[in-house]
């Protein structure tokens, strides 16, 4: 081992003992690449410093691999009894990019909810950081293998393997050098054990894998769209702006123009610039800067630039937002509400009996958007809607659809979980 290069033991509780090693020179860094671009499964995790940055600050890129020797064809036994090497890189010591491409490359990338690390290492490495093909995310393979929605890695380690993970250094400051012994303790177990885990859900959920793999899909594309924000899309993901008048709706996207103008200025979170419910109220009621200094909340910052905020607000162009108001729109009918209630009442059914994360199968809108388009369109219209596409198709997409159609009936079932069960007629 590199002399400047500092090991950490980790203990492993199916057998064996792993090194962490921290690395902290060009030399190893390529290594390691080499090493992943060769290896038939890996794994990552980041630790990274948020507070008060726009873009948090990348602080340690853990990577796990199996050697060459370990096939993924072989029994879960077998590949949990594995022992990965582990690397701890260090972002504020040496360029990391080989790394992370290497991931990014890679066939079989194995990740717990990384949809922030996916994001930030869009914004860090470009987009192509975030797009990993091979990703697959253990928190959704555990959400499909009936254990529970959004698990935390700490509670799958000890449930499937039996090991308790420190977890003390979580919320320490990784952007402090030098790094403590206890976050050296700490950092290897994000990593350590993700094959080992990977390998017990993978022979748990059979043809599932590919709906968890679909998903976390899903979840890569998310982070690249939230990290690829730009001034003239900063607007889309400020819930409530599409109910503005369009006067409203075009002073809402000037504003969120200018908080992420002012925030990547100032590397700042755009809610220390200026708060979404602040920033929906100024938009609905055409604030003036004594408006925008008064207002109860208001972050020193726009109280600051009270009028900047105001001049926003004041030359925002009505006509360019034609496109994208909101039309005015009828209520949905009695029926189509009732209907609505009824399709998120099945899919509770659906996930007792598929042991699969409701919220995975629908959301109350994919419901009340099925059932509006049923009942102003028809069935023939429902079969471009969420619930009817990929894998959700034939788990509750078919069931919806069977309630709609007279062919599925919902009944009391003292024995079921929900009291109710799904029944042919």
């Amino acid at each position: 081992m590199h002399p400047s290069v500092v090991a950490n033991l980790t203990e492993r509780g199916a057998g064996g003992l792993s090194w962490a090693v921290l690395v902290t020179e060009d030399g190893e860094v390529a290594a390691t690449a080499r090493a992943l671009a060769t290896a038939p499964l890996v794994a990552f995790d980041v630790e990274f410093a948020s507070a008060e940055r726009l873009v948090p600050k990348l602080c340690l890129l853990q990577v796990a691999w199996l050697g060459e020797h370990v096939s993924l064809d072989a029994p879960a036994r077998q590949i949990v009894a594995a022992v990965p090497e582990i690397r701890l890189l260090d972002p504020l010591a040496v360029d990391v990019a080989p790394v992370v491409h290497a991931l990014a490359a890679h066939p079989m990338v194995v990740a717990h909810s990384p949809r922030q690390d996916l994001q930030l290492l869009a914004q860090r490495f470009g987009p192509g950081a975030a797009t990993m093909p091979g990703l697959i995310d253990t928190q959704l393979m555990a959400a499909f293998a009936g254990i529970g929605d959004q698990v935390g890695l700490g509670s799958l380690v000890r449930e499937l393997l039996g090991i308790e993970l420190e977890k003390g250094s979580q919320f320490t400051n990784w952007a402090r050098r030098p790094l403590s012994p206890a976050q050296l303790e700490y950092a290897p177990g994000d990593v350590a054990h993700l094959h080992a885990i990977y390998a017990t859900l993978r022979d748990r959920l059979g043809e599932r894998i590919a709906w968890a793999r679909a998903e976390t899909a899903e979840v890569a594309r998310d982070a690249l769209e939230a990290a690829s924000v730009t001034v003239d899309t900063a607007w889309r993901d400020i819930a409530g702006l599409r109910t503005l008048d369009r006067a409203g709706l075009a002073a809402g996207i000037a504003l969120a123009a200018w908080r992420f103008r002012t925030a990547t200025e100032l590397d700042r979170p755009l809610g220390q610039v200026l708060g979404e419910k602040l920033l929906i109220d100024f938009a609905r009621h055409r604030a003036d800067g004594n408006a925008v200094r008064n207002a109860k909340g208001v972050s020193p910052i726009a109280r600051q630039r009270a009028d900047e905020i105001a001049d926003a607000i004041a030359t925002a162009d009505v006509s360019a937002v034609a496109a994208i108001a909101r039309q005015p729109s009828h209520a949905p009918s009695v029926r189509a509400q009732r209907w609505a209630e009824l399709l998120l009442a099945i899919a509770h059914v659906v996930a007792d009996d598929s042991r699969i994360a409701s919220r995975l199968l629908a959301t109350r809108s994919d419901a009340e958007e099925f059932a509006r388009t049923a009942d102003e369109a028809g069935l023939a219209a429902i079969t471009a809607l969420p619930a009817l596409a990929t894998w959700r198709r034939d788990v509750i997409g078919a069931a919806w659809r069977g309630f709609l159609d007279g062919s599925l009936a919902l009944v009391g079932d003292a024995k079921a979980n929900h009291g109710i069960a799904l029944v042919a007629r």
